[in-house]
């Protein structure tokens, strides 16, 4: 179970290619942080996987399946998506919003789990609040919590749980990025596949049980556990700035980039 990318190529405009030769397979129970320097892709690689635009080329497979071609239902079984900007201008209350997360699926046990993903992300005081008046931070973990809703509950046998989350880091406060944090890596252990863009790379480091580092050409430099991922030749060669490392005790605490002298 999990899902199979090969030989992906995407191109938003003739010529114009974002992602290509991309191969990769990703396991459920995994945490893997997709990494790279604005418009490497990252983005519309996430957006791929999620079936919700076509590759040029190549394919993409969910329990062997192509994810673009799943029904509505089928797809929201498996696949649960956080944007990088949650856009909630509408007057539902918060609880409602979050028990939207099933309402593909066509469950009526909606109102349970949206409870336990507003306690899971900080948010139950706020339930009947409208969305659109949430600030930034609330916004994103409300969006969380909607994905959160939708992962919860049992699946057949083969189904595989995926989390795919844009940025689900950066409009937090240190303490609400601690916690969703710690709930990415406490659904890893639950046998979700989680994929993540990030930029923190200390934190991805940290978190991740895998990293894919894209180039500014939309390729895939690197795919491998964090530490031999984040080399510092790999990440001279995405970002094109020199890094140091900063380490306690063996354990990786940092990678900063450095300033030219």
């Amino acid at each position: 179970m999990g899902i199979d990318v090969q030989q992906l190529a995407f191109a938003y405009h003739k010529g114009r290619t974002v992602l290509s030769g991309i191969d990769l397979g990703f396991e459920v129970g995994q945490l893997v942080s997709l990494l790279g320097p604005n418009g490497s892709g990252k983005s519309t690689l996430l957006r791929l996987i999620g079936g919700f635009m076509p590759p040029t080329s190549g394919s993409i497979r969910i329990d062997g399946s192509p994810t673009n071609a799943l029904s509505a239902h089928n797809r929201a079984m498996r696949l649960a998506y956080v944007p990088q900007q949650p856009s909630l201008a509408f007057s539902y209350d918060l609880a409602a919003y979050v028990a939207f997360g099933r309402h593909a699926m066509g469950r009526r046990d909606s109102d349970l789990f949206a409870q336990e993903a507003l306690d899971r992300l900080d948010l139950a005081h706020l339930a009947d609040r409208p969305v659109g008046e949430l600030s930034a931070g609330q916004r994103q973990r409300a969006a969380i919590a909607r994905a959160l809703c939708q992962l919860m509950g049992d699946r057949p046998d083969g189904c595989s749980r995926v989390l795919l989350a844009d940025e689900p880091l950066s409009a937090l406060d240190p303490r609400h990025a601690l916690l969703v944090s710690d709930l990415l890596t406490q659904l890893s252990t639950e046998g979700v596949l989680v994929i993540a863009v990030l930029h923190d790379l200390a934190l991805a480091s940290r978190l991740s049980d895998r990293v894919v580092l894209l180039s500014s050409e939309g390729r895939v430099l690197a795919n491998d556990a964090p530490e031999a991922a984040l080399l510092e030749d790999n990440l001279r060669s995405a970002y094109d700035v020199e890094f140091d490392r900063v380490s306690r005790d063996s354990e990786l605490v940092a990678l900063l980039p450095r300033s030219p002298r």
